[in-house]
């Protein structure tokens, strides 16, 4: 059987708008118990708390009797996987956990709202500092996106910056945080990505990234990528001043898409051949943003 470029259209038209219809019953990132639950709640694993303050229940409900409180950076232990008791709170329908934590030398255990937690955290061995991120919210349902904050502890745990954004849930499973090199950027001391991604075709990922000077975030461009094999692929790429030498202000983003012209089921992978474009984008700092200034294709 052989797919014209007609028909090719038509089954990513199909596919695209299945994934649409899919996340706007229900963000399948926050279905409890859940291989698409984005909170890393494997049993032993850790996670900080990304509240102000925290309250740790001795059973899963906001009604039962207080054990303590914690601040924020404060870190607690999984100990069960399940999750129990879905709630909803501030938006978020998310379930309660079985956690262990140190107050004082000594250790205690209870149950904590999961959405009062970091989804994923990394300490900077030459500072100290702690990067993380959470869910701060969700919004209505028309607008169906979570409001992500990134945040920076020093190494008293004390919060000494933060950064907000929106996040539009597409079936992704997982999501991890990178605390990587300036990359040659003016001011910067780190890059902080905060990234969510699929472990399926047509399951996009993106990467949000931001610099970091010591006391604030800047927003650097967004990367985005999807594909389904063997019939389209789309990918975005950030070159850095360390690697373009155009100057210290400047960052470039390159964009590929590929559409498969013929596709034969019979005929391996390897044989398929794609309609490729190329674009380059450049980024300008202006001392408060990048803004893009320039576009171009490339051969």
């Amino acid at each position: 059987m052989k797919f014209t470029p007609r028909l090719l259209t038509l089954f990513i038209l199909i596919l695209l708008f299945s994934m649409k219809a899919k996340s706007q019953e229900e963000p399948a990132a926050y279905l409890v118990n859940s291989d698409f639950n984005l909170y890393h709640t494997t049993k032993d694993s850790t996670a900080l708390i990304f509240s102000n303050i925290a309250y740790i229940r001795s059973q899963p409900s906001s009604k039962s009797s207080l054990i303590d409180s914690l601040t924020l950076g404060t870190e607690v232990k999984f100990i069960e996987e399940e999750g129990l008791n879905p709630t909803s709170l501030r938006g978020m329908y998310l379930p309660w956990h079985k956690v262990e934590f140190n107050i004082n030398s000594e250790k205690k255990i209870g149950y904590i709202w999961i959405g009062l937690l970091s989804l994923d955290y990394t300490i900077d061995p030459s500072t100290g500092q702690t990067f993380m991120y959470g869910f701060a919210w969700k919004s209505p349902e028309e607008s169906n996106y979570y409001w992500v904050e990134a945040k920076v502890l020093d190494k008293h745990r004390k919060l000494i910056g933060n950064k907000g954004f929106a996040y539009y849930p597409g079936e992704q499973s997982y999501t991890s945080g990178e605390v990587l090199e300036p990359m040659g950027i003016d001011h910067a001391k780190n890059i902080y990505a905060i990234n969510f991604m699929g472990e399926a075709c047509g399951i996009a990922t993106e990467n949000n990234l931001f610099s970091w000077d010591g006391t604030q975030f800047r927003s650097l461009p967004k990367l985005t990528g999807v594909s389904d094999a063997g019939v389209f692929y789309y990918v975005e790429e950030l070159i850095f001043p360390k690697d373009h030498k155009l100057g210290n202000d400047i960052i470039l983003k390159t964009i590929e898409e590929g559409e498969a012209e013929e596709y034969e089921l019979d005929n391996p992978a390897d044989e398929i051949k794609f309609k490729v474009s190329k674009k380059q984008e450049t980024f300008k700092f202006d001392g408060n943003a990048y803004n893009m200034i320039a576009e171009k294709k490339i051969n």
